[in-house]
């Protein structure tokens, strides 16, 4: 079983899963994080500061301490960005800011070969492929082995969630929620009735469609209750703010 799809199963029996962001372009950092036991592992090549070449070391780091599926936010919805992202080998990929059912079918469309997609198969010289070792079966399987995830970042993409999630190959839908403000002029201002009642739209119509509901959050409160609230999939956290945090928590309890 492909890693991906056993996050799929965790996310089909109703567990409650969490992810940490990977923004520090650091395999050592990717190890030692993805030794705590995170259900998975996100990449961040929209705003991180990563290469495809680091972003390989940083998976091969994580295999070697777990199984959690690792996954890659791409930069942009972009057939050829998408295209890089999955030869790498990743389980799976996240696009920003996809508004429309035709934006979602784009990123399918990446994702898959012909007469599925338009994915280029360069499987005999990618590293998804095992570099042709075991192309065969990455073409079998690589459908329902890799996850797909869109952000819902537009009050436009609220608005058109139901296509969204209806379009075949579409696993999750994960709330944005700075842009998702910002779209609306109130960039995180999450305390603005407005605010509140768009993402609290878009929980609720994810929610009541087929796709997984996702989002970040910060801190034990916080993720307890968006768990609550239904969300299955949480980024909980990210290998750079964990760092910060524990040094700044260390100095500041120290008796000088």
């Amino acid at each position: 079983m492909s890693f991906a799809r056993k996050l799929k199963e965790k996310l089909k029996a109703g567990e409650k899963t969490t992810g940490c962001w990977l923004f520090s372009n650091s395999p050592d950092m990717a190890e030692i994080i993805a030794s705590t036991g995170f259900d998975a592992l996100m990449i961040d090549h929209e705003h991180g500061s990563g290469s495809l070449e680091m972003a390989i070391h940083q998976y091969r780091a994580v295999r070697t301490v777990s199984d959690a599926p690792v996954l890659m936010r791409v930069p942009w919805n972009d057939t050829v960005l998408i295209k890089r992202a999955l030869d790498t080998g990743m389980d799976g990929i996240m696009v920003p800011s996809v508004s429309t059912a035709e934006e979602a079918e784009a990123v399918v469309a990446a994702c898959r070969y012909p007469p599925h997609g338009i994915r280029s198969a360069g499987v005999g010289a990618a590293r998804a492929g095992t570099y042709g070792r075991y192309a065969r079966a990455y073409l079998e399987n690589m459908n329902q082995d890799m996850m797909i995830i869109c952000q819902i970042e537009t009050k436009e993409g609220v608005e058109n969630i139901e296509r969204i999630a209806a379009v075949d190959g579409i696993d999750m839908l994960f709330i944005g929620p700075n842009d998702l403000s910002g779209s609306i002029k109130k960039l995180g201002q999450f305390d603005d009735p407005e605010v509140k009642a768009l993402l609290a739209e878009a929980r609720d119509r994810i929610k009541a469609s087929p796709a997984y509901l996702g989002c970040i959050s910060k801190g034990v409160q916080q993720t307890n209750e968006l768990f609550a609230e239904g969300y299955d999939f949480l980024l909980c956290a990210g290998d750079t703010n964990l760092v910060a945090t524990a040094a700044k928590d260390l100095l500041s309890n120290l008796k000088k």
